[in-house]
């Protein structure tokens, strides 16, 4: 039997995505007399430091020491991100007072150079154990390989591809795993170098093993399934704590969320733990530390924060009657997975102060009015596909127009566009906050005929077949038909091109067209692996999406649905 060598709380959150401020959140209650759909305001920052606070004052009674982790994908998703590219996340974080935070993808959604600004505002370490930056060009201005907090591998200012965290008298290791596959995701500099998850893990182990050190956390961002996978083919882990698919572990099914893991599960001698998605959520733990390097959870899960205050709507928006509200708040109050917690005042003072406050005239600019709302889906439908994305391809050329870029065609991918839009008037905070919330930079480069057409292909075959609808390319001055019972490579066809007098041409495939895409795209992923034959090295535009549609959206004044469809599917017979 293990012995008991002492104890310490686990907080952590992941996937929080620049979510600073509460979150309208819908719910399906189940009630005694039946179910009911609301929107509760849940979440953010404030909340988050409140209850960490309460947190470490009940460890300082009980004697025990705190650590909060934090699984990585801070960046991107808001308004926060679009305007201060980290800047406010740095220091949201270390208000929090985050002990360590691995690397997420999203955080090299633009380059290094957003990443290595944060890391040279953060007050905690950025780990990132198979991420090799070795190879980083020497005179790069936004250099991490020689930055003391970036735990890396063999980072000479960081020689430990670990930290440790002293548990009272228990030394236990952290280190943290990124995404081995980075460059298909997201957008790392070239002199980055990623390496194999599971060998990397065992080499870090070994040498936490030969300091000495028994027990191990593994920051992760690698997704749900591939921690529990790790946690089998992987010996000397104590616990994984994760982030990436935004899994909420727990059973929520009595507010209408998760109920598919529960909370700490255990693969072998190690237990994973991950908590949600986007600042509504933080796991607590108060954990065992046992000999052999082994860990048990004592107490805690994952909870939903929320005020016994806090807006309460029905699921349209609408308000609900004294007696329904008591009712709800009643029931509410009864679920142990929901905590009420009052906003920490400093932490809403720093965001109202020095950020929200910014964003007020986003808020209030008003871009363009809408007659009718615009629907978004990725992937056509027996209604039709996105009328939004479209209308993100014609801006891209639009705006590169009016900089005197003499592009021919756009492409837009179906997935960097997350709403729909309704009717009325549209802020700029809308399209820039929760339109187009990755900021996204733009590329112009000149492509043959024959590679944007394999791109086509690519992108289509990557969205209908291999589960990657964001990829779904929607044009501007292109048209196409995709026929699925063709062979391979032979399935885009009757391509047309507009020329600048607003006439259709056909394709030419041996000459050079200037493409305008965003640089996620132009990199190859998801399928359009054969931009990479670029005939020209891309230029940046220099403004992100987002812009680029504020400005054509505020030109045209109002929106409508595009005016032709420029694609049509056949998907029938589908062949290999």
């Amino acid at each position: 039997m293990s012995a008991l060598l002492g104890r310490f709380y686990l907080a952590h959150i992941n996937d929080t995505h620049s979510h600073f401020d509460e979150t309208a959140l819908p719910l399906r209650l189940a009630l005694p007399d039946g179910h009911t759909d609301i929107r509760l305001h849940c979440g953010g920052f404030p909340r988050l430091a409140g209850f960490i606070k309460h947190a470490r004052q009940r460890a300082i009674t009980e004697q025990m020491p705190f650590l909060l982790l934090d699984a990585g994908d801070s960046f991107q998703g808001t308004l926060y991100f679009s305007c201060f590219k980290g800047q406010a996340n740095a220091a949201l974080l270390n208000q929090l007072g985050v002990d360590a935070m691995v690397v997420g993808n999203h955080e090299l959604d633009t380059g290094n150079t957003p990443l290595a600004n944060f890391l040279r505002q953060i007050r905690f370490p950025l780990l990132a154990a198979n991420w090799d930056l070795a190879g980083e060009v020497e005179d790069k201005p936004t250099r991490m390989q020689n930055h003391p907090l970036m735990v890396s591998w063999q980072n000479p200012a960081h020689p430990k591809p670990y930290i440790v965290k002293w548990m009272n008298d228990v030394p236990v290791a952290v280190f943290g795993l990124v995404l081995e596959n980075m460059a298909d995701i997201a957008a790392p500099d070239g002199d980055s170098r990623f390496l194999p998850v599971v060998e990397t893990a065992k080499s870090v182990i070994a040498q936490i093993h030969a300091a000495g050190i028994e027990h191990i956390i593994l920051l992760s961002h690698l997704g749900y399934t591939r921690d529990c996978q790790l946690a089998q083919e992987v010996d000397g882990v104590s616990l994984i704590v994760g982030g990436h698919t935004h899994t909420l572990q727990g059973d929520f099914s009595a507010v209408g969320l998760a109920d598919e893991h529960p909370y700490g599960e255990r693969f072998n001698q190690t237990l994973v733990l991950q908590a949600g998605y986007n600042s509504l959520m933080i796991g607590l733990a108060n954990i065992a530390l046992l000999s052999g390097g082994q860990m048990r959870i004592e107490e805690g899960g994952n909870v939903l924060l929320t005020s016994d205050d806090a807006k309460l709507q029905s699921q349209h928006g609408e308000p609900l009657f004294p007696l329904q509200q008591r009712t709800i708040r009643r029931f509410l109050r009864q679920q142990p997975q929901i905590t009420m917690i009052q906003p920490d005042a400093a932490m809403e003072r720093i965001i109202a102060r020095n950020y929200r406050s910014k964003l007020h005239r986003y808020a209030t600019d008003q871009v363009v009015s809408l007659p009718r709302g615009l629907r978004h889906v990725r992937i056509p439908d027996e209604r039709g596909g996105s009328q939004v994305a479209p209308l993100v391809a014609e801006a891209m050329l639009f705006q590169a127009r009016e900089m005197g870029v003499g592009v021919d065609v756009a492409i837009f991918n179906a997935g960097g566009a997350r709403i729909s839009l309704p009717p009325g008037p549209v802020s700029a905070a809308e399209l820039a906050g929760r339109l187009l919330p990755f900021a996204s930079t733009i590329s112009h480069f000149d492509v043959r005929g024959g590679q944007l057409r394999q791109a086509l292909e690519g992108a289509i075959v990557n969205a209908l077949e291999l589960g990657g609808s964001g990829s779904f390319p929607y044009p501007a001055d292109l048209r196409y038909s995709y026929q699925a019972s063709a062979p391979r490579g032979q399935r885009i066809q009757q391509l047309h091109v507009k020329d600048r007098h607003g006439r259709w041409q056909l394709f030419d495939e041996q000459r050079d067209y200037r493409l305008i895409t965003t640089s996620y795209t132009a990199m190859g992923k998801e399928g359009y692996h054969a931009l990479l034959e670029q005939r020209s090295e891309p230029e940046l535009l220099g403004l992100i999406i987002s812009d680029a549609f504020i400005n054509y959206a505020r030109s045209r004044g109002i929106l409508t649905p595009p005016a032709e469809i420029l694609y049509q599917l056949n998907l029938a017979r589908l062949v290999s």
